[in-house]
């Protein structure tokens, strides 16, 4: 846990930022990264690097305003000065940002201890450490005023360590005026399965071995622990269920107990697809089953069905992207058959429209049709892939290609209406379309937040909570006009129109 917060002359850090521009710099070696030049000893904070000749000199800025609690050029001697300030955050909590391998060299004074800075004052310059210049950039919520060692034998995470990047992307989606409220998670890889929306807007989420009931306010209201691996829950009328890999689907009583179980003949390997009234699951010897409400019968199953990264649906049709980078779009409610297999280079991405599925891959954007028929949708869309995304509407075609958001005329032959750049996107992307078509919402598996006015393509507002290769996305806008989405390990609520900001 933080430190609890100590009475400073400072006050109360209001914004937080990088020490140094993301753009420019990247992160070489990450937190709690094992170390062979340092005996596989854990790496206790992150290591930015600006590129051959242009890191030394590079100005060093604190992150927030606070409190500076150790100063000094010589603070690990031959590797160059070290600079620690004490933060206090509104949640009452403190942390010490580390600036390591940083110089007063170039002309820039170190700040004296016990004196106040300010987010973005100039504290330093990057330094030339041993094997090349860089900023050794630490969060921890111990050993205020010594510089510290740099690498550990233990898990850092355990002796009060945090991972910077994720420590500074976080308090700055959580200092958002848009922000209600955030609810911590204990599995970084989260969520395992899609959350179940109550009537009263709380969530169920599955976090490792243990159910949570999430108010519409943020806070935990129980926990159930379980004694077997699940894979998802499911929502009926009057009661909602946990699904296991067994097979097994026990029903969720609202007070934080669980209730009678029903068993099938299949063992388990994905969360539920839910498609219209129908829940969907894979199975381990490659089958998907749909399965009855209350997870005693197996209605229908499709057969030579792999393993799938992403899935789509518009009711009557379901394309999924396998493990393999194979597209299967199979037809659902009559027929229940795959009508169609296609091998790609890379994965690509999938998308719902009106009438029928797009698939956005390196070979350009198609439409499918309810027959498995391929067609190009865009004639000079750029290529997609593995980090594209798509979704369409009535009117428009909008389409992600990893570092551009397009949109396109449906009413006038595709016509290619505005191109944003989005730099700084990384990892799965989701499209989706809001507010009767007026707002594109892109998210991503590493963090991205981003909303869209779909006439203009202006950026409404854009931010990043943790989120990596790891991790997964699910997110949600209900009648109470809460965005509510959920990376890695945490949930986070955000007030629709004020993050809209001047689109709204």
């Amino acid at each position: 846990m933080p430190a609890q917060a100590q009475t400073t002359q400072c006050g109360l850090a209001t914004g937080i930022s990088f020490p140094v521009d993301p753009n420019q710099f990247q992160i070489v070696q990450d937190f709690g990264a094992p170390s062979p030049r340092h005996q596989g000893r854990y790496h206790t904070g992150e290591d930015w690097y600006g590129g051959r000749g242009s890191s030394y000199g590079t100005e060093v800025h604190a992150i927030a305003t606070g409190q500076v609690t150790f100063s000094s050029p010589n603070g690990w001697g031959r590797d160059g000065g070290v600079i620690i300030i004490a933060h206090n955050f509104p949640d009452g909590t403190t942390a010490y940002s580390m600036y390591g391998h940083v110089t007063d060299a170039t002309g820039i004074s170190f700040p004296a201890p016990f004196t106040c800075v300010k987010q973005g004052d100039m504290i330093a310059a990057v330094g030339a450490p041993r094997p090349a210049p860089h900023l050794h950039f630490e969060i921890r919520t111990n050993q205020p005023d010594i510089p510290g060692p740099g690498y550990t034998d233990q898990n850092p995470v355990d002796l009060g360590w945090r991972r910077p990047s994720k420590f500074v992307d976080n308090w700055q989606a959580w200092f958002l005026k848009s922000t209600l409220w955030h609810a911590d998670i204990a599995d970084e890889t989260g969520p395992v399965a899609p959350p179940v929306e109550l009537p009263d807007h709380s969530l169920l989420a599955l976090d490792a071995q243990r159910v949570l009931r999430i108010s519409n306010d943020g806070r935990v209201l129980w926990r159930i622990n379980l004694d077997e691996p699940a894979v998802g829950l499911t929502r009926a009328p009057d009661h909602s269920f946990v699904t296991f890999a067994s097979g097994k689907t026990q029903a969720i009583n609202d007070g934080g107990t669980l209730g009678g179980a029903n068993q099938i003949d299949a063992k388990l390997d994905s969360p539920p697809l839910h498609i219209g009234s129908q829940v969907l699951f894979h199975t381990t010897d490659n089958r998907l089953i749909s399965m009855s409400e209350l997870g005693d019968v197996i209605n229908w199953q499709m057969n030579d069905i792999p393993p799938f990264l992403r899935w789509i649906d518009n009711e009557v049709m379901l394309g999924l992207m396998t493990t393999d980078n194979e597209l299967v779009v199979a037809g659902i409610g009559e027929t229940n058959q795959v009508v169609s297999r296609a091998r790609l280079r890379e994965p690509g991405a999938l998308a719902r429209a009106p009438d029928d599925l797009l698939a956005y891959t390196q070979g350009g954007l198609w439409q499918i049709d309810s027959y498995g028929k391929w067609s190009l949708a865009v004639a000079d869309a750029p290529p997609g892939g593995r980090n594209s995304a798509a979704v369409g509407n009535d009117q428009q075609i909008f389409a992600f290609d990893g570092a551009t958001l397009h949109a396109y005329d449906r009413k006038n032959n595709n016509v290619q209406q505005w191109a944003t750049p989005l730099p700084g996107v990384a990892g799965d992307v989701t499209l989706s379309i809001y507010d009767s078509g007026k707002h594109v919402l892109l998210t991503s598996n590493h963090g991205d937040i981003i909303a869209v006015q779909s006439s203009t393509g202006g950026v409404c507002n854009t931010t990043r909570i943790y989120g990596s290769n790891r991790s997964r996305e699910w997110h949600s806008l209900d009648d109470d006009g809460v965005l509510r989405v959920y990376i890695a390990d945490q949930i986070i609520g955000l007030q629709w129109q004020k993050f809209l900001m001047a689109c709204a």
